[in-house]
C-alpha cells in the first residue's frame, strides 16, 4: 500500500450498505467477494486516497411499497416497482443492507465519511455474526455468504482503531493494514515528524501572531501540567508561547489550526481533521458565541483567556454539549468533567503578565 495518493472528489460514492463489510473482507484477504472485486475496487481506492470520502449507503425499502395484491395476485403488474421480481428475490442481501444501517444508527440513503463509517462499524460489529453469518445457521432459504466463516472480516475488524492519537502518530505507516487503518491510510512518520519540528519551531521562535481554533483554546487548558511537547500536536508549545507573552495576538480561526500539523488524523492536503471535523466545527462556534466574538476575531492571548474565564463556567458548556449528551459517536462529548477550566481561572493561567523576575531577567 502506498502513502498517500491525492484526495478524491467530495461527491458521495453510492454503495449498498453491506458492501462496507465486503470491502473489509477483501482487505482481510478475500479475493472472490460475491459482488465481485470490480464492484469494490473503486470504493477501496477512493477511501484509501481520501479517508473522508463520503459514502452514500443504500438499502432497498421501495420493494415494501408494493401493494400485496399487486405483488402476489398480479392485480396490477404495472403498479409494481421497476425490477420487482429480481429485487424481491434479493431478500438475503436486502436484510444485510438494513442490518448494517441499524448497526451504524442510520437510515437508507444516509451519507457519511468512510473514516467515521468504519470507526462506527468496527466498534459495534467486530464479527459477521447475525449479518453475513446466520444467527440460526444457514438454510436453503437463508444461505450464508461462502466467506462468512473464513475470518477475513474479523482479521481486520478485531483491531478496531489501534490506540489513541499519540500511539497512532508514533506508529505512522506501521498502522497500515490494522483495523481502521486497513480501510483508510495513516500518515507517514517522517512526514509527521517533519511537520512537528517545523511547526513547533515556528511557534516558539518566529510567530508574531497565533492562529488557534476556538475549541482548542479549551484543549490547551488540559495541558496545564504538561511541560514536555506532545508528539501528536502543538498544544503545549502554544500554551508556553502564550505564557511567555500574554500580549501576543491570537486569531480565532475555524477549522484546523497551529495545533494540528503533526497529527495522524490531520490531512494537510485538505486541511482537515478526520477525527474531529464535525464536532469540533460546532464547538468552535459555541465558544465564539459564548465569548460574543465572530470568526477571525483577534485578541491578545491574555485578554482572550480572561474572556474565557469570565464567559464560560465549565467545560460542560462546550465539551459536554451543555447537558452531557451523546446523540451519536461522532457527536460524543469530550472529558468535560475535569475541573481544568476552574483551576486555570483560579490560578490566572495565561492571563498573568510575566514580571522581570519570573522571566528570569
Amino acid at each position: 500500500m502506498s502513502f498517500p495518493p491525492q484526495p478524491t472528489s467530495d461527491h458521495p460514492i453510492p454503495i449498498r450498505a453491506h458492501h462496507l463489510l465486503c470491502a473489509v473482507c477483501v482487505r482481510g484477504g478475500c479475493d472472490s467477494p460475491p459482488c465481485g472485486l470490480e464492484a469494490l475496487q473503486p470504493l477501496l481506492d477512493a477511501m484509501w486516497a481520501d479517508p473522508f470520502q463520503s459514502l452514500l449507503l443504500h438499502a432497498d425499502l421501495d420493494i415494501a411499497l408494493a401493494h400485496y395484491r399487486d405483488a402476489y395476485t398480479s392485480r396490477d403488474p404495472v403498479a409494481l416497482p421497476e425490477g420487482f421480481a429480481n429485487r424481491r428475490a434479493d431478500y438475503v442481501t436486502r436484510k444485510k443492507d438494513l442490518e448494517v444501517l441499524r448497526v451504524l444508527g442510520l437510515i437508507p440513503n444516509s451519507a457519511l465519511p468512510a473514516f467515521i463509517a468504519y470507526r462506527l462499524l468496527f466498534s459495534r460489529q467486530p464479527t459477521l455474526q447475525g449479518i453475513c453469518r446466520s444467527a440460526t445457521g444457514p438454510s436453503e432459504n437463508w444461505p450464508e455468504c461462502p466467506h462468512a466463516r473464513a475470518g477475513y472480516y474479523e482479521r481486520i475488524a478485531a483491531e478496531g482503531e489501534v490506540g489513541d492519537l499519540e500511539v497512532q502518530t508514533r506508529l505512522g505507516e506501521e498502522l497500515a493494514g490494522r483495523g481502521l487503518w486497513a480501510m483508510v491510510h495513516p500518515r507517514n512518520r517522517a512526514d509527521m515528524a517533519a511537520a512537528k519540528q517545523a511547526s513547533a519551531r515556528y511557534i516558539r521562535e518566529q510567530a508574531d501572531r497565533l492562529f488557534i481554533r476556538p475549541a482548542h483554546l479549551l484543549c490547551i487548558l488540559c495541558t496545564a501540567d504538561q511541560q514536555e511537547p506532545l508528539i501528536q500536536d502543538n498544544l503545549v508549545e502554544l500554551r508556553q508561547r502564550m505564557e511567555a507573552d500574554p500580549d501576543i495576538p491570537v486569531t480565532l480561526t475555524e477549522g484546523c489550526c497551529m495545533v494540528c500539523d503533526s497529527c495522524n488524523v490531520y490531512d494537510p492536503a485538505r486541511h482537515l481533521c478526520y477525527h474531529g471535523h464535525i464536532k469540533a466545527a460546532l464547538r468552535d462556534l459555541m465558544v465564539l458565541e459564548l465569548l460574543d466574538l465572530a470568526p477571525g476575531a483577534t485578541l491578545p492571548a491574555g485578554d482572550l483567556y480572561q474572556r474565557i474565564y469570565d464567559c464560560i463556567g465549565s467545560l460542560k458548556e462546550v465539551c459536554g454539549w451543555r447537558d452531557g449528551s451523546s446523540t451519536a459517536p461522532f457527536w460524543g462529548p469530550c472529558s468535560y468533567d475535569r475541573p481544568v477550566l476552574e483551576q486555570a481561572r483560579e490560578m490566572g493561567l495565561l492571563t498573568v503578565r510575566p514580571t522581570r523576575e519570573n522571566r528570569g531577567v
